[in-house]
């Protein structure tokens, strides 16, 4: 019996999801240092093929070349990076629980705003209403005072993970040396042991994925770098302290699916309003405004519409992997999708 053609693409689009999220759950922690060392070593074969061209120098002192200036380049730049945000998140930790105590009264100043609203209702409503704000604010009280333990219990917990990252990290490195130093061995080996069909195509879906992949980060990272810098830009004319760190944060939140800027400077200008400061208020709506357009005015152009997927698919993407993984599962499934539309299309995106 022969299957409808949206029946095998659905069957093939869970096919691969299943194994996806096999080789995510059970190989990706052991084969990770492998995975990135072989991505850095393509990445670095460009220059291994210049100097092949411009000098007689075997094939693995090419490799140490490339390799070493590629690590090097990728540390001095992370290296700046985060010393400026550890910079700025040492000096939050040590402002938070003033900062916090500066918020309790704008709770207070809307606790008695909600209180004097519930006081209108009918009298059984109104009981009603009273106590549920009274274990609200309660409950936030309760958050004020325990929000410098958890960010201090977080920064315990990624120094605590250090010596982890570490073995990770000299794992990589030295995977990248000697995978860029055999890439032509490997290359030549797969292709001896996978047979003609498989490699046409596994060819093209690479294409595919290479053509979608490749072109959503590179819109992603185009349009991060635009609302980073408008963020910080706006949060700097706005006087507002870590003007750096924030900016990071939101343009982060921006690129996740579903959230955006104005999951965080909506509420922050309602707080900024209840604290009676317009001028900051209005600023940061105006800011929301700007990156708000910005996006919706370049995305289409730089993801491109036969890149995207649709609303609804990637909602459910984002939910699921939220509810497996949690917040890299929130990045990781929506990439995944998209990957999973590429292969099982017909063609490659022009």
């Amino acid at each position: 019996m022969q299957l409808p053609n949206y029946l095998k693409t659905a069957l093939r689009t869970v096919g691969l999801l299943v194994c996806a999220f096999a080789c995510g759950w059970l190989l990706l922690p052991l084969l990770l240092p492998f995975v990135l060392g072989y991505v850095f070593s393509v990445g670095t074969e460009p220059g291994v093929r210049l100097l092949e061209k411009r000098t007689r120098l075997p094939r693995w002192v090419r490799s140490g070349i490339c390799v070493t200036l590629f690590y090097l380049a990728a540390g001095t730049v992370l290296w700046c990076f985060l010393r400026v945000l550890w910079t700025e998140l040492r000096n939050l930790v040590l402002r938070l629980p003033t900062l916090l105590r500066q918020l309790q009264p704008v709770f207070d100043r809307l606790r008695s705003w909600l209180e004097d609203l519930a006081a209108r209702a009918p009298r059984g409503l109104a009981e009603a209403l009273l106590r549920f704000i009274d274990r609200l604010f309660q409950s936030g009280d309760l958050l004020l005072q325990s929000g410098s333990g958890f960010l201090t219990t977080l920064v315990g917990g990624i120094v605590t993970g250090v010596p982890d990252l570490i073995l990770t990290l000299i794992t990589t490195l030295i995977a990248t040396y000697m995978i860029s130093a055999a890439l032509p061995e490997v290359k030549k080996w797969l292709r001896t042991r996978l047979p003609a069909a498989w490699q046409k195509r596994l060819r093209e879906g690479r294409d595919r994925v290479r053509a979608a992949f490749g072109g959503w980060i590179r819109a992603q990272l185009k349009l991060m770098g635009l609302v980073f810098l408008l963020l910080t830009a706006g949060l700097w004319l706005l006087r507002v302290e870590y003007a750096l760190l924030f900016g990071g944060i939101i343009a982060l939140l921006d690129a996740l699916p579903v959230l955006g800027t104005g999951t965080v400077l909506i509420p922050w200008a309602l707080i900024s309003f209840l604290q009676e400061e317009p001028k900051t208020g209005f600023g940061l709506l105006a800011l929301y405004g700007v990156t708000a357009l910005v996006r919706t005015a370049l995305e289409p152009r730089l993801v491109g519409r036969h890149l995207g997927l649709h609303p609804l698919l990637t909602l459910m993407a984002f939910y699921s992997g939220y509810r497996l993984f949690g917040l890299p599962g929130m990045i990781l499934f929506p990439v995944l999708a998209l990957i999973c539309k590429q292969l099982t299309g017909r063609k490659a995106p022009a």
